[in-house]
């Protein structure tokens, strides 16, 4: 008997699916993390309560604070001696966020991946060429992962300049260039420099991951690379790259809504809302057996479309990403919150942190973290050399933690402070 494929399902036959999932996932919450089986006492609820999928919008949301407050193994849903990777990330604190996958949490990210990649149109004849920063080493691991499941030939990610990843990009004849908004432009700044043009190489596709993609930067792209574009969302705390998708008819992110719930809430209230209206995403696992997650806030600002899309996939799709609500920001594609940056701020100078400022900036491209510290008492100093020094130490400490590039700019102290 033929199965229909997930991503072209019919609705009806998608939210039973989904249902099943969930009452199984939340069972599974309720009875094996702590954390949630108080969030469900606190409501009055039990699992068997959710009958429907709109009764999901009774339970309470879970945090990026939820998850810093129960580091490390506080949500793991599975013993340790399942767990086959651990992977952290930076949290809103001093304290990582930690997520766990059992083997068969690997194996459906795979496929996951895979999925993505042939809605790009990546095949196993392909030769893909990843180039994405350190700090996004999980991200980098992941999607190199998805393109060997899918049999295509990977270079991975190394730490070349940009103009020996072009001389590797011709000579090795890449055909699928996969690279953060922010990298492939400033690779395309270095093409420029070297005098290189688009039909020096067999480059015919490029997939953009991690950061958000302006459409002037997108058509920029598009014409100095000379390939079409595909576009990849993920958070790390929900499994990383691979969540949702774009394909040939650029008409958003198809969401993988067989194995995670998606809902678009007002970011004040937490009310749901319809389709079509911009708010805030809001996921719950439905496979995922290590760590699942319940209504968790991602921060990012969209919308829903549930209407089939031109390409013939019925996945709903996120209609784009269009920002942020809450203070956390992008660095080249690397979540920077805040309270976070502060704390390693101080860290750095010892304990003390001055009056201070920062803003995302770019250069060549590429883009930087520009913080402006006061030069207060504690931190003055006559010596050119010792201020050079502190900046030295700033910046390699928040490249240590963050895996971001700061310029450290240092300002006196005025009258009014």
């Amino acid at each position: 008997m033929h199965e229909p494929s997930p991503e072209t399902v019919d609705a009806a036959e998608l939210e039973l699916l989904q249902l099943e999932r969930l009452q199984s996932t939340l069972t599974r919450a309720y009875r094996q993390v702590k954390f949630y089986r108080r969030r469900f006492d606190a409501a009055g609820m039990r699992p068997e309560d959710i009958r429907s999928l709109a009764d999901l919008r009774r339970l309470p949301f879970t945090t990026r604070e939820d998850l810093s407050e129960n580091y490390p193994y506080g949500l793991f849903a599975v013993p340790l001696r399942d767990i086959v990777r651990i992977v952290s990330s930076p949290g809103t604190t001093e304290r990582p966020l930690v997520v766990g996958y059992t083997a068969q949490d690997l194996r459906l990210w795979l496929e996951l991946l895979a999925r993505l990649y042939r809605a790009a149109g990546v095949t196993r004849e392909d030769i893909v060429q990843f180039i994405i920063p350190p700090g996004l080493a999980n991200w980098r691991r992941d999607l190199q992962a998805g393109a060997e499941h899918l049999g295509a030939s990977v270079i991975p990610a190394a730490t070349l300049n940009y103009a020996k990843e072009l001389m590797v990009m011709r000579d090795y004849k890449t055909s699928v260039l996969v690279a953060t908004p922010p990298a492939a432009r400033h690779l395309l700044t270095v093409m420029r420099a070297l005098e290189l043009s688009p039909a020096e190489f067999s480059l015919k596709r490029a997939l953009l991951v991690a950061a958000p993609l302006p459409q002037a930067v997108r058509e920029e792209l598009r014409e100095g690379l000379g390939v079409s574009l595909a576009r990849a969302y993920g958070i790390t705390e929900v499994m990383g790259p691979g969540l949702a998708f774009s394909c040939e008819a650029e008409s958003g992110f198809h969401f993988n809504a067989d194995h995670f719930y998606p809902e678009v809430v007002d970011p004040e209230s937490g009310r749901p809302l319809p389709p079509g209206e911009e708010g805030e995403l809001v996921i719950t696992t439905l496979s995922t057996l290590a760590f699942p997650l319940v209504r968790f806030r991602s921060g990012d600002r969209t919308a829903l479309d549930p209407t089939p899309c031109p390409c013939g996939r019925t996945l709903p799709r996120l209609t784009g990403i269009f920002g942020r609500v809450d203070a956390i920001c992008s660095v080249g594609g690397i979540k920077v919150h805040p309270e976070h940056l502060r704390a390693l701020l101080r860290e750095a100078l010892g304990g003390h942190l001055p009056p201070h400022s920062w803003q995302v900036a770019e250069e060549d491209g590429l883009e930087v973290l520009d913080i402006h510290l006061v030069l207060d008492e504690t931190l003055f100093s006559d010596e050119v050399k010792a201020l050079e020094g502190l900046c030295r130490l700033v910046r390699r400490h928040l490249q240590d933690h963050l895996g971001i590039t700061a310029r450290i700019k240092l300002r006196e102290m005025t009258s009014e402070g």
